[in-house]
Order: C-alpha cells, then sequence, then structure tokens
C-alpha cells in the first residue's frame, strides 16, 4: 500500500514516532515504506526548495509540462490528480516503488515523499505545493474562468479567489487532507486481509516485476496494517468505520447542507474544496471503503460524488460493487 502509505500515513501515521534501531532490516524497508507519504502537518508538507511562481509557465499562456511521481492510492497525490484532470491538463505519471523509491533517486535530493512534479524543469513537492503552482500559471487561470464562464449562471461565476482562497474553500480543503484521508487509511488497511487487497493495485503497474510486484504487496501490507493500528490509537478511534461515517455526516450536513447545495462551493460549479474531498474518496475506488462511503451510503454524499466524478473526469460514473454488480 504503498501508494496508500505514503499518502494516507502521510497525515496520520507520519505522526507516529518509530524506533528503528531496533528493525531488523525487513521491518527497517517497511518503516521506510510508511515514511515516504506526506508528511502529516502542513507546514511539513509545504516545506520545500520549490517557489510557486518561479517557473517559466506561471508567465506564458502554455500549457505546462508535467510529470507526476505518485502513488497509486496515495489521497494526496489524487488530490493532485482530481486538480489536474479538472483543469484537462496532460500529464506523465510515474508509479514509485514504496520500498525502494527508486523512481525518486538521485535527482529528488532528500526529498523521497510523494507526489512529487517536474512542471517543466523545476521540481515540486506535495500536493498543496504542486497545486498552487498549476494554478498559478497563466494558462490554467485561462482556462478555468472559461470553463466556468461556460458552465455557471451570471449570478454565480467562479472566481479564481472563490475557487482556491474562499474561507469555504480552505475549509473543506483542510479537512480533506486533515481528517478524511487519515480515516480512510485505516477503513483500507484494519485486517492483513483488506491491506493486501489495497495493494492489488501493484499487479497493473508494468515498469514494476513480477518480484517487486510480490514484494511490495506483502511487505506494504504489513506496513501498513502495523501503521493503521498506530492511526487508531493516535486518533483514539475504536470503530474506524463508524468514524468514516461520521466524518461523512458532517460533510453531508455541513458541507452540503443536508443535500441542499449541488457542490460544497455553494454555487453551481465545484471549488478546491470540492476537488481536494473528492481525490482522497476517489483514492480507493474499488475497494470496499469506497463502496461502503460511496454506493452503499447513497444519498446527498453519492450525488454529489457522482456530478464531481462527471465534473473531474469527464464522464458518468459506473459504481462497481462487490460480487460484480453494477449500479448507476
Amino acid at each position: 500500500m504503498n501508494t496508500t502509505l505514503r499518502c494516507f500515513v502521510g497525515r496520520a501515521a507520519a505522526r507516529t514516532s518509530v524506533h528503528s534501531h531496533h528493525l531488523t532490516s525487513k521491518s527497517q524497508q517497511q518503516l521506510a515504506f510508511v515514511s515516504s507519504l506526506q508528511s502529516p502537518s502542513t507546514s511539513a508538507w509545504l516545506s520545500s526548495n520549490y517557489s510557486a511562481r518561479s517557473f517559466s509557465a506561471a508567465s506564458t499562456g502554455q500549457a505546462p509540462e508535467i510529470k507526476l511521481y505518485q502513488y497509486h492510492i496515495c489521497p494526496f497525490c489524487n488530490i493532485t490528480k482530481s486538480v489536474l484532470s479538472y483543469a484537462k491538463l496532460d500529464y506523465e505519471k510515474v508509479e514509485v516503488n514504496p520500498l525502494t523509491k527508486q523512481e525518486l533517486k538521485p535527482w529528488s535530493g532528500d526529498y523521497k515523499k510523494v507526489p512529487i512534479a517536474l512542471i517543466g524543469e523545476e521540481q515540486v513537492n506535495g500536493s498543496e505545493k504542486i497545486i498552487d503552482a498549476l494554478l498559478d500559471t497563466q494558462y490554467v487561470q485561462q482556462f478555468l474562468q472559461s470553463r466556468w464562464n461556460d458552465e455557471a449562471s451570471d449570478k454565480d461565476v467562479m472566481t479564481m479567489q472563490q475557487f482556491q482562497n474562499s474561507e469555504n474553500s480552505q475549509k473543506w480543503m483542510r479537512y480533506a487532507v486533515d481528517d478524511l484521508a487519515a480515516l480512510l487509511y485505516p477503513n483500507i488497511c484494519g485486517t492483513l486481509g483488506d491491506s493486501y487487497d489495497a495493494f492489488s493495485y501493484v499487479k497493473n503497474v508494468d515498469s514494476f516485476t513480477g518480484g517487486q510486484k510480490i514484494s511490495i504487496q506483502m511487505l506494504g501490507s504489513l506496513a501498513m496494517y502495523f501503521a493503521a493500528s498506530r492511526v487508531k490509537s493516535k486518533r483514539n478511534i475504536t470503530d474506524e468505520k463508524k468514524a468514516l461515517k461520521e466524518a461523512l455526516d458532517k460533510f453531508e450536513h455541513d458541507g452540503l447542507d443536508g443535500g441542499k447545495l449541488s457542490f460544497c462551493s455553494g454555487v453551481s460549479t465545484p471549488d478546491l474544496g470540492d476537488l481536494a474531498v473528492f481525490g482522497v474518496l476517489y483514492s480507493v475506488n474499488g475497494l470496499q471503503a469506497h463502496t461502503d462511503s460511496i454506493q452503499l451510503r447513497g444519498g446527498a454524499v453519492k450525488e454529489w460524488y457522482d456530478r464531481m466524478h462527471l465534473s473531474v473526469m469527464g464522464e458518468k460514473v459506473q459504481h462497481q460493487i462487490k460480487l460484480g454488480v453494477t449500479c448507476d
């Protein structure tokens, strides 16, 4: 759960202290995997040597060239990808081996977490820095404003300030990053079987060898299972499914006004808060936690998710439930 690890544990497990000097080499590999997730504190993952205005695409109307280094089910990587997709930006994805992080060596320096983006020639570390950098480009600003003008009525056209920096947008961005991502993590790794399933994505990564896929799924799932226990202890969670349900209840009640609002932005188009929450939930697409949180929950959250899927992905979602049942 390399992907998940870096992502989910990014905020939750990264807060847990580990004493590595007593570990075996295998345990050290597992912990290295966990620590490769984005750091939990905002200040930690905002720290980098990158200035959001430093790359040349920021001041031109050209689409930036983007390469994204990611873990497939990392919530923070998926927040970033939701913004990229919403802005219709082409980008190259590079799946990082969570055990070795070989794909990041040696060019990324001391920073070995994901996501990392190469935007033009510049390295940008962490999801929020990447998003800020993208939204700072003239190309993205012009594209989004044109999209909002086309999609919204005259009275509720989104602005870049409202989309990115409004109190409401920042509130739900923080909810997605600080709360929802951490709660999803123990829900997908609460048992060894669930954790092993969460890492099944590696089977579809062509750049990994057969041996790497086996080792990532086995060692990664074991590391994530123990990390999930630490997250539950840190957050005083006794029932992870109940905690996740209550978090989504809050989003439904406060963010969507019980289903009266199409988006938590409060207008007819989503803002950055909507994209962040969607990205976190989409990161576990295909797993039981996603089925429980979206398909089986139904109601306002599922309706919002379906609208977000269409807005971000450009196509209607097909919900896959266990036993191969498909529902709209």
